[in-house]
């Protein structure tokens, strides 16, 4: 026997079918805009990321660059302090002027702290990454720490100089720091030369420069692999 459903049931059912339609269109549709909108924000933190972590790797190279000086230069000291070696006057100026180089590391955190202040770490997916992003960063306290004893010892070794030799400042040399400090060259060898004390502070500056430019090296490599990581991404 064959049964007729009322019209009405049918014009319901058509209405329940076209309003569960319209609704999944809309979830559709809003999520494929919140994932093109994550999308969006997903590849502005990495692009802003990888110009931060390229700063800091152009600061981090200087840092090497003048903390190797620094190392040479403690060690050559050393070196003519115990009269292993002769140098020219102009070279224990210039020596003696590099070790008390140090450097500052400006580290660019901006990102990564509004990634953590806003609650958006998700925004970068691979798990992996993300942890070691979180603890390249978390290395530049240590960093800071090494370069901070550096420079005590920096401006013990300038106490040294200053009380053993006279000096000139060579202003025009402002940016250039082995140049701008000038002691008097036969001061030096006549107050320094064998003292004990200056030798074993040379010695603190050297391991603290090797110290300095082991942790430069690291982050270098870290920074590299991140930066390509973050590249990948997008």
């Amino acid at each position: 026997m064959e049964v007729h459903k009322p019209k009405f049931v049918k014009g319901f059912i058509a209405e329940i079918l076209v309003i569960v339609i319209g609704i999944s269109l809309a979830v559709t549709a809003e999520h494929i805009v919140e994932k093109f909108q994550h999308h969006k924000e997903e590849t502005g933190v990495i692009k802003r990321m990888v110009l931060e972590l390229q700063r800091d790797s152009s600061d981090l190279v200087y840092n090497l660059k003048y903390h190797q000086k620094a190392l040479d230069a403690d060690s050559l000291l050393t070196k003519w302090s115990r009269k292993e070696i002769e140098l020219p006057q102009d070279s224990v100026v210039i020596y003696a002027s590099r070790s008390m180089v140090f450097t500052f590391f400006a580290s660019s955190t901006a990102e990564i702290d509004a990634l953590k202040g806003s609650g958006k770490l998700y925004l970068i997916q691979d798990h992996e990454l993300l942890s070691s992003i979180l603890k390249h960063y978390d290395r530049y306290d240590d960093y800071k720490l090494s370069t901070d004893l550096t420079i005590r010892i920096s401006h013990r070794l300038g106490d040294m100089y200053s009380d053993n030799a006279g000096l000139d400042t060579h202003l025009s040399e402002i940016q250039n720091l082995e140049k701008l400090y000038a002691y008097n060259a036969r001061e030096l060898e006549k107050n320094l030369r064998g003292n004990k004390r200056f030798e074993n502070l040379l010695q603190e500056k050297r391991v603290m420069d090797a110290f300095v430019i082991q942790q430069t090296k690291g982050a270098l490599k870290r920074i590299k692999k991140i930066i390509e990581t973050l590249n990948n991404q997008h």
